[in-house]
Formats: structure tokens, C-alpha cells, sequence
């Protein structure tokens, strides 16, 4: 794929996309807006990247929007895609995980890409800030008024909305906007490197995993709660699936075991069906759950071929 405001890369199975608009300090314009879109869709189709790495040449990992265009009332979303958000990412929900590489300032709606994506790391000399109410605004547009205070203490997150002034990658990281604070030059091998560790894991795990916390967010965890009725629902089709399987019998012989992201034959009715069983497995009289086992020379076989 080429772009003009934006540089991809495919690296070991993480989908790596950097900002290159350096003359507007990778400001986010209409074109930046469908490029952005463009290559999130792409990645968000690609069973083979299992995490996304959002990044920046030059010293401005994102300036906020293109304050000209908004002057001139020339801002528009891509056709299809206007409930995409801010960079088109900020309103999309992925059940693969975002990575932000911050390198350098991070303002306005810099800030609502960090907040926006599932894990951050961040280079010793980068600062973050939401300048909005300087300029009459708010930080609304990547939806951070609702996002930050779920994601740091509230009276962090008011100082950093109200106040308006930019902290520091290291006070970042203390309030746990950001999950790593390294050098420059190794923002985004760690970034790559925290996704290939997510790769290690089965795909509908971690699409679960990452649902139900998000939609189970605020929930009493005291049982029973709505939080606990959506953890139950996805854990019945985790469990049933053949990745499952998979982990028990790569785990007891033991080998490196091969992900396939495949759902379970009864999914639908696992999601609607309270008492769903777990077609793949049966239960001994003591209680214990075995897998339908194959052989390892099976396992080999198949995987050679």
C-alpha cells in the first residue's frame, strides 16, 4: 500500500503505521483521515497481524486536528466510514489490540489516540497535553472526556483537562496513561515487541479478553452483575473453541501450540444459550474436563502439511 501521509509495514506479524505529515506536525487532515482508515481496514481484515502499531516520524507524534481545514470548514470523514472517529480510530472498535509508539509530542487529539488505543509506550523525552481549553474547545472530538478518567485517577485526569498544561512521558507513565517509558530509538521495537508477545496467545482470547473488560467496565464484581453476565457469555465460547482444545493438548505433550482463531460449531448458541455445553469436551464422573485428544504424530503430520 502507498500513501502520502502515512508509511505502513508488516513486521512479524504486527502491522505497523506510521504519521508522516512532518510539515504539519502530523496535524490530521481530510486525506490523513481516509489513509488512516484505509490502513486500519486493511489490518482489521488481516487474520495474519494480530496488533496494530500507531507511530510517527519527526519530533510530533500528533499535533490534533488540521486547525486550516477546520477554519475553513473543509473537514469530512470518509464516505462509509463518518462514525470511524477521530483518525479513525477513536469511535471504531477493534477486537484486535491497538499499540500507540509515542515519539515526541503528544497534543490534543495526540492524546485522544494514546487514550484510544489498548496499550502505550512512550520515549523518555515525549510530553502529552490537552490544550483544548486554551483555545476554546474541549477534548471531545476522540471522545477522551469520557476515556481518561476510566483509564487514570480522576483527579489526574482533571489536572490534565483542566489545567491544560503538558506532562511528562515519566508522570505519563506514573498515572498510567502510558504503559512504558524508553529511549527513543527503542519506542517502536518495544511496541512490536509487546505485540508479538500478544501474538503468543490465542486470537479469540484475547478478542474476549479485550471485550469483556471494556464492556464489562464499571460493573460491580461482586456476583451476580452485568459484568459477570458478559464474562460468562464470552468464556463459554473461549472454552468451546478449537484454539482451546489446542492450549490443553500443546500444554500436555508438551509443543508450541498452532492458533487457529476458529470459533466452536455451536458459537450463535453459546452466546444466547445460558446453559450451553461445550460440544468439544466431555466430563469424567470425577468432574474433570478432557479434550478430544489427537495423537502428537497427528499433530506434527497436520502441521508439516
Amino acid at each position: 500500500m502507498e500513501f502520502e501521509t502515512i508509511l505502513t509495514e508488516e513486521r512479524d506479524g504486527v502491522f505497523i503505521i506510521t504519521f508522516n505529515r512532518l510539515e504539519a506536525r502530523n496535524a490530521i487532515n481530510n486525506l490523513m483521515t481516509k489513509e488512516l482508515s484505509d490502513a486500519l481496514d486493511y489490518w482489521d481484515k488481516n487474520d495474519e497481524l494480530r496488533a496494530c502499531v500507531l507511530t510517527n516520524n519527526g519530533h510530533v507524534f500528533c499535533a490534533g486536528s488540521d486547525l486550516k481545514e477546520l477554519a475553513e470548514d473543509a473537514w469530512e470523514m470518509p464516505e462509509g466510514r463518518e462514525k470511524w472517529g477521530f483518525a479513525a480510530c477513536t469511535k471504531r472498535y477493534f477486537d484486535k489490540p491497538l499499540i500507540a509508539a509515542v515519539r515526541g509530542k503528544a497534543l490534543g487529539g495526540g492524546v485522544e489516540i494514546v487514550a484510544a488505543c489498548d496499550l502505550a509506550v512512550a520515549s523518555d523525552e515525549s510530553i502529552f497535553g490537552l490544550p483544548e481549553p486554551r483555545v476554546g474547545l474541549t477534548a471531545a472530538g476522540g471522545g477522551t472526556l469520557l476515556r481518561l478518567a476510566q483509564q487514570i485517577p480522576m483527579k489526574f485526569a482533571m489536572e490534565l483537562l483542566l489545567v491544560a498544561e503538558p506532562i511528562s512521558a515519566q508522570k505519563a507513565n506514573e498515572w498510567g496513561l502510558v504503559n512504558y517509558v524508553v529511549p527513543d530509538d527503542q519506542v517502536v521495537d518495544k511496541a512490536v515487541e509487546l505485540a508479538k508477545k500478544i501474538a503468543l496467545g490465542a486470537p479469540l482470547s484475547i478478542k474476549y479478553s479485550k471485550k469483556t473488560v471494556i464492556e464489562s467496565f464499571g460493573s460491580n464484581f461482586i456476583y451476580p452483575s452485568p459484568g459477570w453476565e458478559v464474562l460468562e457469555e464470552y468464556e463459554k465460547i473461549t472454552r468451546a473453541s478449537e484454539d482451546a482444545h489446542e492450549g490443553e493438548v500443546a500444554f500436555a505433550d508438551p509443543i508450541q501450540p498452532v492458533w487457529t482463531g476458529l470459533y466452536p460449531t455451536n458459537a450463535s448458541r453459546c452466546l444466547t444459550n445460558k446453559a450451553c455445553h461445550i460440544s468439544i469436551r466431555m466430563r469424567t464422573k470425577a468432574g474433570r474436563t478432557i479434550g478430544l485428544r489427537r495423537s502428537k504424530t497427528q499433530r506434527l503430520r497436520a502441521r508439516a502439511n
